[in-house]
């Protein structure tokens, strides 16, 4: 499991000693990026959603409890670090939430990475247990898990236009536009959307039907509501036509 992470600080050097540990000590912790202020962290963050912020306290303009009010809301876990053992610390300790004292000890590190990684795990298991319900009561707006990383992002079944095979991988491209390749096979994703409208017109292309704009005779293909072409073979033509007229009656 890897650990999407961001180090805020706005000292280089305590920035660069941490990342370094990290490193060494931690591998499951993969950094996406530093900030120095709570200003580039609020950015930072919306770019690049992380799983583990490591927080500095004490910053100038605003310390790091102004970032997590800016936020409110958030869905990271949070390790404080701080050179100070004050006030701030025994808030922490009410808390009940991790915290390292500079400088850094490698020790204390893994141990805070440790107690995180297992929250952000149980997290991860509740968003598919939940899902796996919306599915199971809700079938009539199934909700497809995509392995992404070390993350799973949900996606409604008829936002999804259509899936181009690549040896082991799967190209998925959605109406929004957005793309994305999972480490699953067409065979496999045939087989789980089938019965929601997709067909097989090509060995590496499925289309969601309800994308279908039209059969181009010409050059043997669909034309999909993004404008693409797709091909259709010539052994799977006369099934996908009849599948497209029997997908249209119903809408």
């Amino acid at each position: 499991m890897q650990i999407k992470s961001i180090i805020v600080d706005d000292e280089k050097h305590g920035r660069e000693n941490l990342a370094g540990i990290l490193r060494e000590f931690c591998p499951e912790v993969s950094l996406l990026g530093e900030a120095d202020s709570v200003e580039a962290a609020l950015s930072l963050i919306r770019e690049q959603p992380p799983d583990l912020v490591f927080l500095d306290i004490e910053m100038p303009r605003a310390n790091g409890f102004r970032l997590l009010e800016h936020l409110q809301n958030f869905s990271f876990e949070v390790i404080f670090v701080t050179a100070y053992d004050n006030y701030a610390i025994k808030a922490i300790r009410f808390s009940a939430a991790d915290y390292i004292l500079k400088p850094v000890n490698h020790n204390d590190l893994k141990a805070a990475v440790k107690k995180v990684a297992e929250r952000i795990l149980q997290k991860q298991k509740n968003v598919r247990m939940k899902q796996l319900y919306h599915n199971l009561f809700q079938p009539g707006s199934p909700r497809i898990g995509l392995p992404d990383g070390d993350q799973i992002q949900f996606s409604e079944v008829h936002k999804i236009i259509r899936c181009q095979g690549e040896g082991n991988y799967t190209h998925i491209y959605f109406e929004n536009g957005n793309h994305m390749l999972v480490a699953k096979t067409l065979v496999e994703f045939e087989d789980l959307l089938q019965e929601f409208g997709f067909a097989r017109t090509h060995k590496t292309h499925l289309v969601n039907l309800k994308h279908v704009k039209s059969y181009i005779k010409t050059e043997n293909s669909v034309k999909l509501s993004n404008n693409e072409h797709i091909p259709v073979s010539r052994r799977r033509k006369e099934n996908v036509l009849e599948q497209l007229k029997r997908s249209h009656k119903k809408q």
